[in-house]
């Protein structure tokens, strides 16, 4: 892990997105990059894990920068901004991008306290990592999730489903922070606190999307009968963010991809996507891309 002082910089993101839901709560890919790939970047509401399968990959968060060799696996949360290039070698990689109630609601009785979310919420710098003895087992769970991903069987999701916790129980194995998967996860406590948790967050989440993401604390919080402060404390245990910038980030990401896509006016998309002007919505853009909205149409154009 080296820190880095450069901003982050998300307007060159590729807008690239995953349609997840209950019904596909996966999606899968195998990955190569040319050597001297430049950084590309990327923000979705997606969970995301992969395994470096052969060559070096350089994987950046805001303010942090790491070196990833064969068998080694990254996590990344959700609407958290991310980086990736290759370095002197040409590197390939696997990797799921999971629907997030798909693992907050995961839940065995024999290891009810077990957070299979805690691996992409801890700050990045804490996350598991594999070592020498686990690199190789690693590397063969990729093999094996490159091969179901050109499968056409109709278990393929089931199959990508246990990979996922194969991969994280393998990542975890020596992982020095275990209080973060054990007793004190946040996500047991929803749990524990909040019976029928997962299917409140679905239908919150359900009507969300609808609403192109305009919807507040306290709306959500309605909807599965729960106060503001209560809603608020379950959406952060389960889901490892406030539920404010969850629904900000969605509406700059989708936003994102309208200033991509298609010709309107940033007035309008602003507008469309909940933003009272156009002041508040460069003021918002610039504070996770770098550049104002027209600046980053400009430059996909």
């Amino acid at each position: 892990m080296k820190i880095i002082r450069r901003p982050f910089d998300l307007s060159s993101a590729r807008p690239y997105y995953h349609n997840l839901s209950g019904h596909v709560p996966f999606a899968a890919a195998i990955s190569r990059h040319s050597a001297g790939t430049v950084y590309q970047y990327d923000m979705h509401y997606g969970l995301e894990f992969g395994i470096v399968m052969s060559g070096q990959m350089t994987l950046v968060f805001p303010g942090l920068k790491f070196r990833l060799q064969p068998g080694n696996v990254w996590f990344c949360g959700m609407w958290e901004p991310h980086g990736w290039a290759a370095g002197r070698t040409a590197y390939a990689e696997v990797n799921l991008v999971v629907w997030p109630p798909a693992l907050a609601g995961l839940c065995s009785d024999e290891a009810a306290r077990f957070n299979w979310l805690a691996p992409f919420t801890a700050p990045p710098q804490s996350r598991p990592q594999t070592n020498g003895k686990t690199r190789p087992a690693m590397l063969e769970l990729g093999g094996r999730i490159a091969k179901c991903i050109g499968e056409k069987d109709g278990r393929k999701w089931l199959w990508l489903r246990l990979f996922i916790m194969e991969a994280i129980l393998l990542a975890t194995e020596q992982w020095l922070e275990k209080k973060q998967l054990l007793s004190a996860a946040p996500g047991d406590a929803s749990r524990a606190e909040f019976p029928h948790a997962s299917a409140r967050l679905n239908q919150v989440l359900n009507l969300f999307f609808d609403k192109r993401g305009q919807m507040t604390t306290t709306a959500a919080a309605k909807i599965c009968g729960l106060n503001r402060n209560a809603f608020s404390k379950m959406f952060r245990g389960l889901m490892g963010l406030p539920f404010a910038d969850f629904a900000l980030r969605y509406r700059l990401s989708s936003a994102a991809s309208a200033l991509r896509g298609s010709d309107e006016s940033v007035k309008c998309i602003a507008l469309f996507w909940g933003f009272a002007d156009t002041s508040h919505f460069d003021r918002m853009f610039a504070k996770y891309y770098a550049c104002t909205p027209v600046e980053y149409r400009q430059k996909k154009m």
